[in-house]
């Protein structure tokens, strides 16, 4: 073999394994980043909005959170049939809030703030499970329709309203209700 020829074999050699190494120091670097990152807002515009007037509407009688899994809340009954089936169905839903007794968390009240994507059939199908679904498990569902602003006093009035009705109630029942807040603006 010649040595130009053992030369230029030699450079190839070496590029074909640079190459090699440099794909696979890529390969390297994709697979240990991460394909998350951190959404800028927690809740959109309207939910922050909403989240400050009902805060200041519950004035610290209830902790409130937000977005809050179907899941975290709900629980399918023990016996139940196809009981991973109807989890699966919960597992991926959330409320808008949650109202919860301070002393020990427990849910009182979880809120839906409807838009205008409420109308549409397949939301209110989804709608129709999450009320039949709160409604099968004795906790109240609150829906307002979302609005440019809310009046908190209004807002208080109607929590306490379901909120009582519940717990007058011997036998609790979910009733769905809707509520349409005096806008302010």
């Amino acid at each position: 073999m010649s040595p130009l020829l053992t030369v230029i074999l030699f450079t190839l050699a070496i590029a074909v394994v640079l190459v090699f190494a440099l794909v696979a120091l890529r390969l390297v670097r994709r697979k240990g980043q991460s394909p998350y990152e951190q959404r800028k807002y927690y809740l959109t515009r309207a939910e922050r909005s909403f989240y400050g007037v009902l805060n200041e509407a519950v004035g610290g009688r209830y902790v409130v959170f937000a977005k809050v899994r179907l899941a975290d809340v709900l629980r399918v009954r023990p016996g139940v049939s196809e009981s991973q089936a109807h989890l699966n169905r919960i597992i991926a839903k959330h409320v808008d809030f949650l109202l919860c007794e301070p002393r020990d968390v427990s849910p009182v009240l979880a809120i839906e703030l409807d838009d205008s994507s409420h109308g549409e059939e397949r939301r209110q199908a989804r709608d129709q499970f999450v009320d039949e679904a709160f409604d099968g498990a004795g906790l109240p569902l609150l829906r307002i329709h979302a609005a440019r602003g809310y009046d908190p006093r209004l807002l208080s009035r109607r929590i306490a309203e379901v909120v009582e009705r519940v717990d007058g109630d011997m036998n609790p029942r979910r009733e769905t209700q809707e509520a349409t807040p005096d806008a302010s603006s």
